[in-house]
């Protein structure tokens, strides 16, 4: 609830700055220049507004879209009897991902305890997240979810909510979409709401 009252505050925030000027035509003006108003108070408001709608909705469709698009999951944790040195480590874990996941549309997400580090897709054999040991940040992960998906299609929608639910530290890109590929619910409602916010208070 108190999201849903911080994203109705920020919409009344910006309607509230862009109507003064009108709010002020019968009134007695007040002292100073009239508040400013322009795409950067849009921009920051529709950026707040796309923030509040994820932190209040991303569980929700998170868990209702992999529901309905993932086979399975599995986890591997590095740090338990997986041998020394980052080789050794990814030979095995390519021999678990062939023997418990399996080549296929993947969605894999690493851990350092409740911290989300990285999040990806891959439609391979492992190598794909094996190739994620080199990285700098490999050494404080302590676990890898692997995601089985029913289609590849579902892939980019997938990868693109588990960014929005588990706000990743080291990704640096949006999910790569393509026209066949399913689309994130939640990418579509922050469309929405640029697009209503804009319109609604259109610049001249």
């Amino acid at each position: 609830m108190s999201r849903a009252r911080d994203f109705v505050r920020e919409l009344d925030s910006l309607l509230h700055r862009r109507t003064d000027w009108l709010r002020s035509v019968l009134s007695k003006p007040k002292p100073g220049s009239p508040k400013a108003f322009g795409r950067k108070h849009i921009n920051r408001g529709v950026r707040r507004m796309q923030s509040l709608a994820s932190d209040a909705l991303a569980p929700r469709l998170a868990r209702d879209l992999f529901e309905r698009e993932v086979d399975f999951r599995k986890s591997w944790h590095p740090k338990k009897g997986k041998g020394w040195g980052r080789p050794e480590k990814k030979r095995t874990f390519m021999r678990w991902f062939a023997d418990q996941v399996q080549a296929g549309p993947t969605i894999y997400v690493f851990w350092n305890r409740r911290r989300c580090l990285y999040v990806g897709k891959t439609d391979g054999a492992g190598g794909r997240v094996a190739s994620h040991f080199v990285k700098h940040w490999f050494s404080a992960a302590t676990r890898i979810d692997c995601y089985a998906v029913f289609e590849r299609r579902s892939l980019t929608a997938l990868e693109c909510m588990a960014m929005h639910r588990f706000q990743p530290s080291y990704n640096r890109a949006k999910a790569e979409s393509k026209k066949w590929t399913k689309k994130c619910p939640l990418c579509a409602i922050h469309r929405d709401i640029e697009a209503e916010v804009r319109e609604l208070l259109r610049l001249r």
